[in-house]
C-alpha cells in the first residue's frame, strides 16, 4: 500500500479531527472560512484514535517524538525497501506522523526518511521510532510557537482525563480457542 505525503496528512487529519476530511490545498482560504467537510469516521471513533495515538508517544513506539508541553501523538512506520528479489531487510523507509496538541489537535506533521542508518545511540537500530520520531521532538517545539500554539502542562487533571484510556477498554468477555478474555 503506498500514498503520497499528502494523502497520509490528509487521512491522519480526520482521524483526530473528529472525524471530518477536508480536501488538502495548497490555496488560502477566503477570510480564513472553513470549508466544506465530509464526515468520513465518528467523532466517537476519531476521539478514539486520537487516544491511542497519544499512547504511542507516551508509552508506545514514538517516545522518542514525545516534546514536553506540546501533548504530541502519533504513529510511527517501517517498511522494508522492496527489491526485483524481494525485501531488503537492511533498507528501510522510515515515518513519524504526528498530531499536536492532542487535546485540542491544530498541526500535522510528518517526517519520512529513505534508507535511516543505525548509530551508536540507536544501538543501531533503524526503524522509525529511533530515526523519524525523535525528529519530531526537534520539530514540534520550533514550529508551535510561530503557529500560536502555547506549551502546556501535561499533568494538568482535565488533559490527563481528556487522553485517557479506561482500562475497561482492554478488557472483552467472550471465549476463544478455549481462551477466556
Amino acid at each position: 500500500l503506498s500514498v503520497s505525503p499528502l494523502q497520509l496528512t490528509a487521512a491522519m487529519a480526520a482521524m483526530v479531527n473528529g472525524g471530518t476530511y477536508f480536501k488538502p490545498t495548497f490555496l488560502a482560504h477566503e477570510d480564513d472560512a472553513q470549508p466544506a467537510g465530509t464526515q468520513v469516521i465518528k467523532r466517537r471513533t476519531s476521539d478514539k484514535i486520537r487516544k491511542l495515538f497519544r499512547l504511542v508517544v507516551a508509552e508506545g513506539t514514538g517516545r522518542k517524538a514525545a516534546a514536553p508541553g506540546y501533548m504530541v501523538g502519533g504513529k510511527t512506520g517501517t517498511a522494508e525497501i522492496a527489491t526485483k528479489t524481494g525485501y531488503d531487510r537492511k533498507r528501510m523507509v522510515t515515518s513519524f506522523i504526528a498530531a499536536f496538541p492532542m487535546h485540542d489537535p491544530k498541526i500535522i506533521t510528518l517526517v519520512l526518511m529513505d534508507t535511516p542508518k543505525g548509530t551508536k545511540e540507536t544501538f543501531g537500530y533503524a526503524t522509525a521510532g529511533w530515526t523519524a520520531a525523535p525528529a519530531i521532538a526537534e520539530i514540534v517545539p520550533q514550529i508551535a510557537p510561530m503557529l500560536g500554539i502555547s506549551p502546556v502542562r501535561e499533568d494538568r487533571a482535565d488533559l490527563v482525563d481528556k487522553l485517557a484510556i479506561p482500562a475497561a477498554a482492554f478488557l472483552k468477555k467472550g471465549r476463544k480457542n478455549g481462551a477466556t478474555f
